[in-house]
């Protein structure tokens, strides 16, 4: 069987870190997916939030496909990169990260951090008693500069991204899935971005939430971030994936 794997980054191959500079894969990883990329019936792409840049800087992987700022860019192997969106208006981003900086001026504990068609406003190390009110700001200044329904706001692990609407990991794993027609695919991911992906899915592959516990969500299995390193290792052994019943149900 030829099997499409499809991995989200942050909070699935690694853990998730207070500032997105400090999610370094350790060198276990990257071995393993060098090793993953080499076999003639599997193919592996990642699937982030992050600009393609960041992540064949942290992925130096030659094979490795990655579909980029929730799929709005995609790298194919030995390809030059393309996009999946027209149109997208950089300018209306860039006066929404310059309101946003402004925004959290002598305010510690947040982040703006300004992609390539999208942005996120990190709040992890901020104050909770200062977070909702900077957030109900944060949102009052997307809507002004990047207003729906062209734009659309996903809330993630202590983060909210601003992206055009259309754009999402569902539309970009369709699009991938479509170059290797017949294979069966499997995506892995931990993320409220992940769901578009688990949906798109549904009914004609595999789709597994990372999570120590299960939770409400549309894929259809469970497992936990730890064991995501044991499930790429049996792959790359040459092992088959595991059955469904090795995995605990979702919650639905």
């Amino acid at each position: 069987m030829r099997l499409f794997l499809f991995l989200d980054y942050d909070g699935t191959l690694v853990p998730i870190a207070a500032r997105p500079a400090q999610a370094v894969p350790p060198p276990e990883l990257l071995q393993l997916l060098q090793k993953l990329v080499g076999q003639d019936d599997l193919r592996v792409a990642v699937v982030s939030g992050r600009d393609l840049q960041d992540l064949e800087s942290l992925l130096p992987v030659p094979g490795l496909y990655l579909a980029a700022c929730h799929g709005a860019v995609i790298k194919t192997p030995g390809a030059t990169p393309y996009t999946l969106i027209r149109g997208a208006d950089r300018q209306q981003l860039e006066r929404l990260a310059r309101a946003a900086q402004n925004l959290i001026a002598g305010r510690r504990g947040f982040l703006v951090e300004p992609k390539a068609f999208s942005l996120a406003f990190h709040y992890r190390l901020a104050d909770p008693a200062e977070t909702a009110p900077v957030l109900r700001e944060f949102l009052a200044v997307r809507q002004h500069h990047c207003p729906a329904p062209d734009w659309e706001t996903i809330p993630g692990h202590k983060v909210l991204e601003v992206r055009p609407a259309g754009v999402n990991k569902g539309a970009a794993v369709l699009h991938l899935l479509n170059q290797w027609p017949g294979a069966f695919p499997v995506y892995i991911g931990d993320d409220r971005t992940d769901e578009d992906a688990f949906r798109a899915l549904a009914g004609r592959g595999r789709t597994i939430l990372v999570a120590d516990h299960p939770r409400p969500t549309a894929a259809q299995e469970c497992l936990p971030r730890a064991a995501v390193l044991a499930l790429l290792h049996r792959l790359a052994a040459g092992g088959a994936f595991p059955a469904a019943e090795e995995f605990p149900r979702s919650g639905g």
